[in-house]
């Protein structure tokens, strides 16, 4: 068996998708890197994920993430030789009348932002999404480039193409906590044992807070419950629609697969929010999916008669303005990936790059100063530019 190292130039605590990412744009480009899971990969957030691959923000930020990030999926087993499931099926979403300049202004946003979504009519929208209901609908937006990947495979390929370079991945290896010296991170203390490091990294998910705390830093980050239902589309429903935003009946959807379609709600009420991620219960009820199947109808009737065919809930990790918190934070050495928002999957790609460079090149990137956690003391939260439309707090 080999040793474990006890010594690294960098430690990545979290399994995920996000950690798993960092790990593997740090290795390749030389670092001795060990990545530590405290269960298994994917096991967390990840694993309880929609996994949409869309572009279509609200503010130059996430276009930016979001853009780089797509086009990774999109050649993602050219970079790292192992494939993420990425299926292109595109993006449609419907505006009522007095919506359509908010929409125009969105999209004129995203263009100069590289995102080549276009404003279709109604018909139009009709057209791509067969059985759909448009009648208080008046535009809409498509996108041909957006789509799904499946989360766990692509944890597990950032995972093995970053062991391909070197890295140390641990499963079942829990960090306890950071440890300091002099007000250095200098390393972290796990189940089976300690582990000294120039940097520590944490993208630790739910659980991202409580390790943080044995460092004495504190973000304003809270639990959100999210949850997400299957359904089986009946036999004549005919093509299934594709990645599709349902603002005014809070729903959103995509296929998965041949035969079903995955469906999660669009806004969750932020004043459930929990402080702690524990207790936490991850079943669905079936009222809930009941009640997602009912919304669904509502835009596309057919799925009144779709069969459930399970679900699941998980936690969004959520900050005031629904933004990751990402870069340096608290003590000489800590790094910081958290606070997703519902966004983390998607943004995967473009986030490790820029932990990546920000560890090994100390860059100053803006998309970094944007997101650094002390934007929340200076009051530079994140604002939408171009809402649409400008109501709830929009989490997928």
């Amino acid at each position: 068996m080999t040793a474990k190292r006890r010594t690294a130039d960098v430690v990545v605590v979290g399994g995920g998708c996000m950690g798993a990412s960092i790990a593997w744009h740090l290795a390749r480009r030389g670092t001795r890197v060990v990545l530590l899971e405290g269960t298994h990969l994917a096991a967390g957030a990840t694993g309880h994920s929609g996994a949409l691959v869309r572009r279509h923000y609200e503010h130059p930020v996430g276009l930016d993430l979001a853009l780089e990030s797509e086009r990774f999926f999109e050649r993602f087993r050219s970079h790292t030789r192992y494939d993420a499931g990425f299926v292109r099926v595109g993006f449609t979403a419907g505006a009522r009348r007095a919506d359509i300049p908010a929409l125009r202004r969105l999209l004129r946003l995203q263009r100069a932002h590289g995102v080549r979504a276009e404003l279709v009519s109604a018909s139009e929208l009709g057209h791509l999404e067969r059985g759909m209901r448009i009648d208080d609908l008046a535009a809409g937006a498509y996108d041909r480039s957006a789509g799904y990947a499946d989360p766990v495979a692509t944890t597990l390929a950032f995972a093995a193409a970053a062991q391909d370079e070197g890295v140390e991945v641990r499963e079942h290896d829990e960090v306890s906590r950071i440890v300091l010296r002099d007000d250095n991170a200098i390393g972290v203390h796990t189940r089976h044992g300690s582990i000294q490091a120039d940097n520590v990294v944490v993208a630790a998910g739910n659980w991202t807070p409580r390790l943080l705390a044995t460092a004495k830093v504190r973000l304003p980050i809270r639990f959100v419950r999210g949850a997400v239902a299957m359904f089986r589309r009946p036999p004549d429903f005919g093509p299934p629609p594709r990645l599709h935003f349902d603002f005014y009946n809070n729903t959103y959807s995509r296929p998965d697969g041949l035969r079903d379609t995955l469906v999660g709600y669009m806004s969750t009420d932020l004043r459930t929010a929990q402080i702690r991620p524990v207790p936490f219960n991850g079943t669905l009820p079936e009222s809930t999916a009941l009640d997602l199947r009912a919304r669904l109808a509502a835009r596309f009737p057919g799925f009144a008669r779709a069969q459930v065919r399970g679900g699941w809930a998980g936690l969004y990790d959520v900050t005031p303005d629904h933004y990751p918190i990402l870069g340096p934070c608290g003590p000489r050495g800590l790094v910081v990936a958290a606070g997703f928002s519902g966004h983390g999957f998607k943004l995967c790609p473009a986030v490790g790059r820029l932990i990546a460079d920000a560890l090994l090149h100390n860059r100053r990137d803006p998309l970094l100063a944007a997101l650094a956690a002390s934007r929340f003391a200076r009051h530079r939260q994140i604002r939408p530019v171009a809402p649409f439309p400008a109501r709830g707090d929009r989490l997928p």
